[in-house]
């Protein structure tokens, strides 16, 4: 076995689409004994808690994340009466930590309350309503559960198309999403047509899409390792691996995503010195970003065995 792929993390769509709309406040000054306060600065607390709890998360700080989000989350229950608005957007962002932590039930909880509020609300916002299928269908995906995945992720791409309202980093987002899920089923034919067209409406503005465009670049690539089309696999996970060190920095868990599946392609070329170097760089990232038992610090370890087991039966 050549190693197990990791898929991209970072498609899940929340409040800050990128590390570009990070805005920096003192939530983290103001973070306890919230529930004393006036009904207005609890709301502003509220924005502050998200704003910052999403930021970290982003950074890959899940750590300082978490309290932060769970903090929101409260506020927004304790509210009486309570705002579907803000109680949805609390439910997804913490949703969406949970994911990145790997507790996959805990988020598909937090994204069914969120949608069944958002689909019940008064006036009905669709854009929030194809956020929720596409986070929904990522769950799926992270399970490995794919067919389950594929009908929450086709119905935010159907629901985004129809909106046709000029968001189309969500709309290449939501076909990044779908392809991954496709792929896990070998559906490759189609999901190789969504890569291109996703890259090709985030390469209009490549310096606000950087992000986006690095996650599209990594499955795209596992994509192509997986058709054993491995010089073009290289190349873009080498691309998205240089992105994603520019944009988030050396340590960051989703650069560790990326040199996982750039170590497989090295190893498929037989350069098992480079391969191990980049499995263990991973497996370090893993493990200080997320922890050793997370599923993506095992998976990489399994890869770093693996391929270690395999060069010693080589000859000479």
């Amino acid at each position: 076995m050549a190693g197990e792929l990791i898929g991209d993390s970072r498609w899940s769509i929340g409040r800050s689409r990128s590390i570009h709309d990070w805005v920096t406040t003192s939530a983290d000054q103001n973070a306890t004994s919230l529930f004393d306060r006036p009904i207005v600065a609890r709301d502003q607390d509220f924005d502050e808690l998200v704003r910052l709890g999403d930021r970290h998360r982003l950074e890959g700080n899940a750590a300082k994340a978490e309290p932060l989000l769970r903090e929101a989350l409260a506020i927004a229950e304790d509210d009486s009466p309570p705002e579907p608005r803000k109680l949805t957007e609390a439910l997804n962002t913490l949703g969406i930590l949970c994911k990145d932590l790997a507790k996959y039930d805990e988020a598909f909880t937090l994204y069914s309350r969120a949608l069944w509020l958002a689909e019940h609300a008064e006036s009905v916002d669709e854009r929030e309503v194809a956020t929720l299928y596409h986070n929904l269908g990522g769950i799926e995906h992270a399970r490995r559960n794919y067919a389950a995945g594929e009908p929450l992720a086709r119905k935010g791409l159907e629901i985004r198309r129809r909106l046709a309202d000029g968001s189309e980093t969500a709309l290449a987002q939501d076909m990044v999403a779908l392809a991954a899920i496709l792929d896990g089923q070998q559906k490759f034919d189609e999901s190789e047509g969504l890569y291109v067209d996703a890259l090709r409406i985030l390469d209009r503005e490549p310096e606000a899409n950087a992000g986006e465009i690095a996650v599209a670049l990594n499955d795209l690539g596992a994509h192509y390792a997986q058709r054993d089309q491995i010089d073009r696999a290289n190349d873009l996970l080498t691309r998205a691996a240089e992105l994603k060190t520019k944009t988030l920095g050396p340590r960051h868990p989703d650069v560790g995503v990326t040199l996982n599946n750039l170590a497989i392609v090295h190893k498929r070329r037989g350069d098992f010195a480079r391969a191990t170097a980049l499995y263990r760089d991973a497996v370090g990232i893993f493990e200080e970003a997320l922890g050793p038992d997370h599923p993506k610090a095992l998976a990489c370890r399994r890869n770093l065995a693996r391929c270690d087991a395999d060069a010693r039966e080589l000859p000479g």
